[in-house]
């Protein structure tokens, strides 16, 4: 009963957090499935069938290659989520680590790692990650790299004040007192009382991680040309764009939705896990 008041309260109480899952619920399937609903390879050319109009076979025409429109988008929603969830798992990690250290020990650690995180939040993410993948090159690891070696600061900074504050509880000073590792006191204690406040942030932070791969594919520096993904169908779909607007309009409508959906999720856990409304995901 508590499970199902605790879903009840938390999930479909709240229609952001109701509809925004149902919305990437869908796109998880989507991307998850792809092989299974793409109707044909999504590198598979065809110039016979360039811009060709929607069929049976081609559910949402062909690009100016003669690319099926569908495949290509299912098989670009995947890459481009796949991207995003590996650049947040590591942006995460980078600056968890980064800040329980700083939060926890103190001192000139803390000192050392706050400069970084003070230099990293002068530049905006995107700008910085501009000058990395234009001196990697496109492909997606040099993508990965790029996006994930900026953006973790944020992490930090808000882990760090958790920990200041968490590690002066009583439970923290039992631990201690009764002679536990500091790694332990880390893992078991600090951990996971410090990261209610990154829920929030790493579903947010997925709806931006899509634009950002999105928007350096669309300008030449994120996956290479041929590639499905979607910034780069957009880009692709910009020579034809005043015939054709479709090859641009659904991939920035797909894109659209799933920023949507990932907001609305991030919202409604930053309302539900609000102190002030009560945290129905952590009852006492």
């Amino acid at each position: 009963m508590a499970r199902r008041d605790l879903l009840k309260e938390g999930i479909l109480g709240n229609k952001k957090m109701l509809i925004g899952s149902a919305i990437i619920g869908t796109v998880l399937i989507i991307a998850l499935f792809a092989p299974l609903i793409a109707p044909h390879d999504p590198e598979a050319i065809d110039l016979r069938n360039r811009i060709a109009p929607w069929t049976l076979e081609h559910p949402l025409g062909t690009d100016y290659m003669g690319r099926c429109l569908l495949s290509m988008l299912v098989y670009g929603l995947r890459l481009s989520l796949f991207i995003a969830a590996v650049v947040l798992l590591i942006r995460v990690a980078l600056g968890t680590a980064l800040g329980m250290m700083a939060g926890y020990f103190g001192g000139t650690a803390d000192r050392l790692i706050c400069r970084i995180i003070d230099f990293e939040l002068v530049f905006p993410d995107i700008v910085l990650a501009l000058v990395l993948v234009g001196t990697l090159g496109p492909g997606v690891p040099n993508l990965i790299l790029a996006l994930s070696i900026v953006g973790w600061s944020k992490y930090a900074r808000v882990i760090r004040s958790t920990v200041i504050s968490v590690k002066e509880k009583g439970f923290v000073e039992s631990a201690r007192a009764l002679g536990a590792s500091e790694s332990y006191i880390m893992g078991r204690h600090i951990l996971p009382n410090s990261i209610a406040p990154l829920i929030p942030m790493i579903t947010l932070g997925l709806g931006g991680l899509l634009l950002s791969v999105s928007g350096l594919s669309f300008i030449g520096l994120g996956v290479e040309a041929g590639t499905p993904e979607l910034g780069m169908m957009i880009k692709n779909g910009f020579g034809v764009f005043p015939g054709h607007p479709h090859l641009v309009l659904v991939p920035s409508a797909l894109i659209i939705i799933c920023v949507t959906g990932f907001t609305l999720i991030g919202d409604g856990l930053r309302d539900r896990l609000d102190p002030r409304k009560g945290n129905p995901f952590n009852p006492s």
